[in-house]
């Protein structure tokens, strides 16, 4: 049954769609002209994308170092997502945008869209020399051109307008904004009817809109292949934006380790001076000593202690080696002429937690470094570097004083097992021992040497083979198929809105109509007595039911007619039909009328009589004459009933009019002269029916519910509300009208469809 009642609705939904087919025909129409000049409005946008990769393997044939290089972040993993910020910072892209000279924006008027007009245009703004710099407000300009002047309007800010007629654009003038001019680069191109915008954006907000607009991402997760790509409508201009950007971080890059490797180099050349003296004298020392002791070969006399020895000799000779790095390191980090200077990091030195923190110093001066050729004036960020930077120093000379101090230890210590290993030889000749510690100091000068000179190439190799870390996969470049606007979506959402809208008016109004429409199962679900019947609006007068008449409307009749009989008591000889409804207005004269017409056309003697005492109109509605007064029969003015009775034009049909107005409505009603009056007319008449007054105003027809055997309840489309049938179902639940029929009145002629009875059985289940 739930299945039933949903296709009955689908099925009721369906037809007034399509009896008001010429809306979603109009709407489709006014929605889609909208979506066709938005469409050809809109500009044109393409993607722009280019692939480039940051490769692990270049960056350490640049810088051997691991650790630095990781600190400069390049290599793979979170290294690679670190140089994905850098290439989208604010300084660079404010770089691109000033080199570029994106800060305005020009276009013009083609047709309905605005094309941006990139890298050539028809004419530039002059703005004075510090507004660029000092602006704050987006400042827009429209020209158009026409045939003695220029029309321009200027546009600062969210408030501030100014408008101008200007004969000379290459002369200056005042505006809202500042003083401006223009210079034309194409006078053949600007013509009478051109229409030019120009858009100059403050330099934060327009790097931070750049920001939004240049994605980064990665390939893969694990890749170090990234897309640099964007959405535009001019992507000759974004090519080159993506170009130089790339073009920039590279040289940015290079220049970084450029910087430190020129630091290193100045640090090793007059290191590998001082070392190169100090073996000089070594060497000496040792020749003077073999003199003095008149010694020519020692390696036979001392084979066999260096050998013993040679173990201890090694290891002392390293200690000594990192006591003289960061002797070296330290003295050039107490240097004040050394303070902004990078501190060498690739010279050797072991302990990983000196080598740590001076990496992390450099990776910090570099960052200041960076910052200074980009700031101007007093920069609060370069403060708290610095200052970060001195902490940072002073903690590099503790730790190597730390280190130093830890070095030494181990070289008092090898020195005792040095000399404790070489007890057994205490005979040996003095000689042997002084000369010994003349070779250990020689062989560490020259070891040193050696490992400064081996540095010192491999940092000018670094400096000479500085490699560009970021490697270009794709060009730039753009689809030539546009993703925006994409017709198909158009189209649909045309198609969309334009059926949606009056459906969603129409929901929106069933929603919050509170009358009944013509829909008959939403008022079967509603009422809770039979649906007898429907009539139709006719404009052929009060009366549609007539001898031969075929129209709709007596049709409609004729089937309630049906209906009421089949219904009728079939006990009762002459059935008192009362007609009624809730409120005026609802066409319960125009119900009664003709229904009592249809039954006469059966050839049944039909009496209607109007009881609706307040307020009578069925004389003038019928065109009577002033003949009979019920009111008179009823207050014992008039005896006999003939004289009440007036004729109509239809055979066996009588007319009881109500008359003047009573006084006293109520008690005519009550007085036993109605009953004797039914009493009268159902011996005369085969039916009887009562024009009643409305039940919601007032009482009188409650007081007639006793004389009478059906009650035919008329509601009207699009004027009897939802409280009023529930106040019909009220009634009917306190059985205070007799066998309750409903009637839906007003509905449309033209589109009242003669299956209703086959599509409303409510009636016969209620049987």
């Amino acid at each position: 049954m739930a299945l039933e009642n949903k296709e009955v609705d689908f099925r009721a939904w369906l037809t007034r769609i399509l009896k008001n087919w010429y809306w979603f025909v109009l709407s489709c129409v006014i929605i889609g002209s909208i979506g066709t000049w938005r469409y050809f409005s809109t500009t044109k946008k393409y993607l722009v994308d280019a692939e480039i990769t940051l490769s692990e393997k270049d960056a350490k044939s640049m810088l051997p170092q691991a650790e630095l290089m990781n600190v400069l972040g390049f290599g793979g993993g979170a290294a690679v997502e670190d140089e994905m910020q850098i290439m989208t910072s604010r300084d660079l892209m404010l770089q691109v945008i000033d080199k570029l000279d994106l800060l305005t924006e020009y276009r013009k008027k083609d047709g309905l869209k605005w094309k941006g007009q990139y890298p050539g245009r028809d004419l530039s703004v002059v703005y004075p020399s510090a507004f660029l710099d000092t602006t704050q407000r987006t400042t827009k300009i429209s020209i158009k051109v026409r045939k003695n002047d220029y029309l321009v309007r200027v546009k600062y800010g969210r408030f501030m307008r100014s408008r101008h007629k200007v004969k000379d654009l290459t002369e200056p003038f005042e505006t809202c904004a500042t003083t401006l001019r223009f210079d034309i680069h194409k006078t053949d191109a600007v013509e009478v009817g051109d229409c030019y915008y120009i858009k100059t954006t403050p330099r934060l907000p327009l790097v931070n809109l750049y920001r939004e607009i240049y994605q980064v991402a990665k390939v893969k997760k694990e890749s170090n292949v990234i897309v640099l790509s964007t959405m535009t409508d001019m992507p000759s201009r974004s090519r080159d934006f993506i170009r130089e950007l790339i073009a920039l971080y590279n040289s940015e890059s290079v220049r970084d380790k450029t910087i430190m490797a020129q630091n290193t180099s100045a640090f090793l050349d007059e290191r590998l001076v001082r070392i190169e003296k100090e073996l000089a004298e070594a060497e000496q020392e040792e020749v003077r000593y073999l003199e003095a002791n008149g010694i020519v070969d020692l390696d036979e006399e001392a084979g066999l202690f260096l050998q013993e020895n040679a173990e201890f000799r090694k290891q002392l000779v390293e200690v000594e080696t990192q006591l003289n790095l960061v002797q070296f390191v330290m003295e050039f980090v107490k240097d004040d002429n050394n303070k902004d200077q990078l501190i060498p990091a690739n010279l050797g030195i072991t302990d990983p937690a000196l080598i740590a923190l001076i990496t992390e110093y450099n990776y910090l001066l570099l960052n200041k470094m960076r910052i200074e050729r980009s700031a101007s004036g007093v920069n609060p960020v370069l403060n708290q570097m610095n200052s970060r930077l001195n902490m940072m120093r002073s903690n590099v000379i503790a730790t190597m004083q730390s280190v130093r101090e830890t070095l030494l230890i181990a070289k008092n210590d090898l020195d005792k097992r040095f000399y404790l290993a070489d007890e057994w030889r205490e005979d040996a000749p003095a000689q042997i021992k002084q000369y010994k510690e003349v070779v250990r100091t020689k062989l560490m000068k020259q070891k040193l040497y050696l490992f400064l000179y081996e540095k010192r190439e491999e940092n000018a190799l670094s400096l000479v083979a500085a490699i560009p870390p970021a490697k270009i996969i794709a060009a730039p470049q753009f689809n030539p198929n546009p993703l925006s606007p994409n017709w198909k979506y158009y189209v649909l959402a045309c198609l969309f809105f334009g059926i949606g809208f009056p459906f969603s008016i129409m929901i929106l109004h069933d929603m919050l109509s509170t009358r009944i429409t013509g829909n008959l199962r939403d008022l079967e679900k509603r009422l809770e007595i039979p649906l007898a019947g429907v009539v139709a609006h006719d404009k052929g007068g009060a009366v549609v039911v007539r001898d031969g008449e075929s129209s709709v409307s007596a049709e409609l009749f004729r089937t309630l007619r049906t209906n009421i009989c089949f219904l009728q008591p079939t006990e009762v000889k002459s059935p008192v039909v009362l007609v009624t409804s809730s409120v005026n207005d609802e066409g319960k004269s125009y119900v009664a009328s003709n229904l009592a017409a249809s039954m006469a056309l059966l050839g049944k003697r039909v009496v209607l009589v109007e009881m609706d005492f307040r307020k009578p109109t069925l004389a003038t509605y019928l065109d009577l004459s002033s003949q009979g007064h019920l009111t008179n029969y009823l207050s014992a003015e008039v005896d006999a009933l003939d004289n009440l009775v007036v004729g109509s034009s239809m055979n066996k049909l009588d007319i009881i009019p109500a008359g003047v107005l009573p006084p006293n409505p109520s008690e005519l009603l009550q007085s036993g002269r109605v009953a004797a009056l039914f009493g009268e007319l159902r011996e005369k008449y085969d039916y009887v029916v009562v024009d009643s007054a409305p039940t919601a105003l007032i009482s009188d027809t409650f007081l007639l519910s006793s004389l009478v055997d059906m009650t035919v309840y008329v509601v009207r489309t699009n004027h009897t509300t939802f409280d009023m049938i529930d106040f019909v179902n009220q009634i009917n639940a306190q059985q205070r009208l007799p066998k309750m029929l409903a009637v839906l009145n007003g509905v449309d002629a033209k589109r009242v469809s003669y299956s209703w009875a086959q599509q409303s059985k409510k009636w016969w289940q209620i049987l």
